[in-house]
């Protein structure tokens, strides 16, 4: 195995792969987030042209490539790999010179909220050259169909998983009124996580709510929190994205 060492930082274009399909390097590929029809052209080429695959869990990823009608080398990335593991995974893309390998998430575009992101910051270390496939977000469709100006707005992502640093943290959120907050969370922590809001920010404050995005039961609320909280009750766990209106908008 060759010896891994950092590289300078300037970025260069990896060597042509095997069959010249595709440029040597890792390919951060955007995949559907609900729809099958949401992946691009581009993506699907990508897929089928790589090496191999870089994704988070055996079942799902060879479910997607299978639906897509793609059979490939599948390597593995996600929550539970060790600093270590990855570094090993570069390891392994780099002895595999004149390689392309796609780097996929379980939905949607990678490397956002997701391990996948270390993987490319140790690429860019080590001068493996990165090429991004973008493509459907469940942020960017979430925004699309939000209605709001989206002229300024923060991505918070995933609050605190612990009731007490999630309610310090939302306290901390409430003293910024000129912003959008657009936060995202586990499907099974949707109630825990309005009845928070609830008691932190109030009941009326103004919020929009995204749920499974693109897919035939999709669901988009806008309302404020406690009729948000009631409108839910009983939906089944799923995707969502939920965007907390700045204040200083009424």
């Amino acid at each position: 195995m060759q010896k891994l060492e950092k590289k300078d930082k300037t970025l260069t274009a990896g060597k042509p792969s095997a069959d010249l399909s595709l440029p040597a390097g890792l390919y951060p590929v955007a995949i559907h987030i609900g729809n099958p029809d949401d992946i691009t052209i581009r993506a699907l080429e990508t897929l089928r042209k790589c090496d191999a695959v870089v994704c988070e869990e055996r079942r799902d990823g060879i479910r997607f490539l299978k639906s897509i009608g793609v059979e490939k080398p599948l390597f593995f990335l996600n929550e539970h790999s060790k600093p270590d593991e990855i570094k090993q995974l570069l390891e392994d893309l780099l002895v595999m010179q004149d390689k392309a390998i796609a780097l996929i998430s379980d939905a949607g575009t990678p490397c956002f909220a997701d391990p996948g992101a270390a993987l490319v910051q140790l690429c860019h270390e080590y001068q493996v050259a990165v090429y991004p496939v973008p493509g459907a977000s469940s942020l960017m469709a979430a925004l699309m169909a939000s209605g709001l100006d989206a002229k300024r707005w923060l991505y918070y992502g995933f609050l605190s998983a612990k009731t007490e640093e999630r309610i310090a943290e939302l306290k901390q959120l409430k003293d910024m009124p000129r912003y959008d907050i657009v936060f995202l969370e586990a499907p099974y922590r949707l109630k825990s996580l309005l009845d928070d809001m609830i008691a932190i920010l109030g009941k009326r404050r103004k919020v929009r709510f995204f749920y499974k995005l693109t897919q035939a039961n999709q669901s988009i609320f806008i309302g404020n929190l406690l009729e948000l909280s009631n409108s839910t009750a009983l939906y089944p766990k799923g995707e969502f994205i939920l965007i907390l209106e700045h204040e200083s908008r009424y």
